[in-house]
């Protein structure tokens, strides 16, 4: 199995900027139920989002003439659809959180688990943010991959109209 570092890299980068921004921030949020409610809603539209993208973009097309090319093709594939699927768990992750938050604001005894669930959610969405920056970029290049194989497909004299 190959590393890519600069994935890991910048998932480090992300998770680091993420603790800070929960650490700091969940002052600010404690008290905002505007902030809570506009999390919850931005995060609900990504995931929506993201299971539309699935639904429509990630579809295996049968191009590949040669078992092996479809083989190292399925991989990729593979690789992708579960990075998808961390996100959308991390969407997922984020709504329940914020959830459980505005649940426990309203008890007076469990304002200690309250700061701590504020800083978790927080954190996790800062960093559900910054990976979702990335997704445009993705999207866009598995849309190129799949015409630059519809071009070299067109271009192999056998499969010209008949």
């Amino acid at each position: 199995m190959k590393i890519d570092w600069r994935r890991v890299f910048f998932f480090l980068g992300a998770a680091i900027v993420s603790v800070w921004c929960g650490w700091h921030g969940q002052p600010l949020i404690h008290e905002s139920d505007n902030a809570r409610s506009m999390i919850t809603d931005v995060f609900s539209i990504l995931a929506g989002f993201l299971m539309t993208v699935l639904t429509l973009l990630i579809e295996p097309k049968p191009t590949a003439k040669i078992w092996r090319e479809a083989a190292s093709k399925k991989t990729t594939f593979v690789n992708r659809i579960v990075r998808y699927k961390w996100l959308f768990m991390l969407y997922l992750s984020v709504l329940g959180m914020v959830f459980a938050a505005n649940l426990l604001s309203k008890s007076e005894d469990c304002a200690e688990i309250l700061v701590w669930l504020e800083r978790a959610y927080l954190s996790l969405a800062t960093l559900a943010f910054i990976i979702s920056l990335m997704l445009p970029n993705q999207l866009m290049q598995l849309q190129v991959s799949r015409y630059n194989e519809m071009i070299e497909e067109k271009k192999k004299p056998d499969s010209e109209p008949k």
